[in-house]
Formats: structure tokens, C-alpha cells, sequence
């Protein structure tokens, strides 16, 4: 998406919800890429996009009332650098 404002999603989630279930109700929301599960502080990453902040904060608040997740934290990408 050129011109798309990005940002990391780093989530903890419930252990009495199965991550599988969280992580499809997550790729279900439009602005999400992509989804990693993880070791240590973090269980979930998800990457999102969007056009605008006012979209971009929708994704956000989405994530955030998805079952499952318990807390989150947001990375704004300021600049992506690549090889």
C-alpha cells in the first residue's frame, strides 16, 4: 500500500482462548497484513496499514476488542528500510 501508514501491533493474549481463534478473528479485520506468534513478552505481532491515522486508530481499536487479546502496544513505523 504506497503511501500507507503502518504500524506493529505487539499483543499478550489470553490463555483461555486459543491463540489459533485469535489470530483468525485478527487477520479478519481489514488493515491487517499479517500476523506472527511469539516467544517471550509479546505472543502476537500483527502488522497493519492504512491510509490515514483516523482508519489506521479504527484498526487499532479493533485489535484491541478482539477476544483474546489482553493488552497491546502500538509501533508507529516511521521509516521502513529494506535490502
Amino acid at each position: 500500500m504506497e503511501n500507507a501508514i503502518s504500524v506493529f501491533i505487539g499483543a499478550t493474549s489470553d490463555e483461555k482462548v486459543k491463540t489459533i481463534e485469535t489470530v483468525q478473528q485478527l487477520l479478519k479485520i481489514g488493515g491487517v497484513q499479517k500476523v506472527w506468534e511469539l516467544t517471550g513478552s509479546l505472543d502476537l505481532l500483527v502488522l497493519a496499514s492504512s491510509p490515514s491515522v483516523a482508519q489506521l486508530n479504527s484498526v487499532v481499536e479493533a485489535v484491541r476488542a478482539c477476544r483474546g487479546v489482553r493488552s497491546e502496544t502500538t509501533y508507529l513505523v516511521l521509516e521502513s528500510h529494506s535490502k
